[in-house]
C-alpha cells in the first residue's frame, strides 16, 4: 500500500475513532488534547529566545528530512477535535517531510507532531540559557505524561508513527 493510501485510511479511522468514543471519553479526550496543544505552543516559544527560527531558515530544515514518520494517531485526533481538515501530506518531496512547504511547516505549532517541537538541535539549544533548557525539558515532560494519558483514556496507544501503525 502506498503512503497516500495509507493515508487516507488512517484520516478515516481516526474519524471513526473520534467518532465513536463515548461523550464523557471524548470530553477526557479533548481536555488532554488542549493541554497538548497549549504544550506544544510553549515549547515552540521557548526557543523564540535562541532565534530558533533564523537558525531553521539557514540550515533549511535538516532535521525535517525523513519526517513522514513523525506524525501520529493522536495528531488526527487533535485535527478532528478542532474540525478542521488535517494538512495534504505531499509523499512525493520524500525524502523532505511531506507536511512542509516552501515557507516551512505547514501546520500551526499545537498541530505538530511531538517530535517534531521537541527535538532542537545543538545550535538552538547552545543559545540557551541553563534555566530556559530546564524549564524547555520540564515543558517537555509534562507534554510527554499529558500524551500518555490521552492514550490511557483511549485505550490505545496514541503516540506511533501514524503511517507505520495504521493501514499496513
Amino acid at each position: 500500500m502506498d503512503d497516500q493510501t495509507t493515508w487516507a485510511n488512517a484520516v478515516a479511522a481516526a474519524s471513526r475513532l473520534y467518532a465513536d468514543l463515548a461523550v464523557g471519553t471524548r470530553a477526557e479526550l479533548d481536555a488532554l488534547i488542549d493541554r497538548i496543544m497549549r504544550l506544544k505552543e510553549e515549547l515552540l516559544e521557548r526557543t523564540i529566545s535562541a532565534d530558533s527560527a533564523s537558525i531553521c531558515r539557514s540550515c533549511g530544515g535538516q532535521c525535517c528530512l525523513n519526517g513522514k514518520y513523525h506524525f501520529s494517531l493522536l495528531d488526527l485526533l487533535a485535527y478532528r477535535k478542532a474540525a478542521v481538515e488535517p494538512v495534504v501530506p505531499n509523499f512525493a518531496a520524500s525524502p523532505a517531510c511531506p507536511y512542509a512547504g516552501e515557507a516551512g511547516c505547514l501546520m500551526a505549532p499545537g498541530f505538530r507532531p511531538m517530535t517534531c517541537v521537541v527535538f532542537n538541535c545543538g545550535l538552538i539549544e547552545d543559545r540557551m540559557t541553563p534555566a530556559e533548557l530546564t524549564e524547555l525539558y520540564a515543558c517537555e515532560r509534562m507534554l510527554r505524561r499529558a500524551i500518555a494519558d490521552a492514550g490511557q483514556v483511549v485505550g490505545q496507544r496514541l503516540d506511533r508513527a501514524l503511517l507505520l501503525s495504521i493501514g499496513s
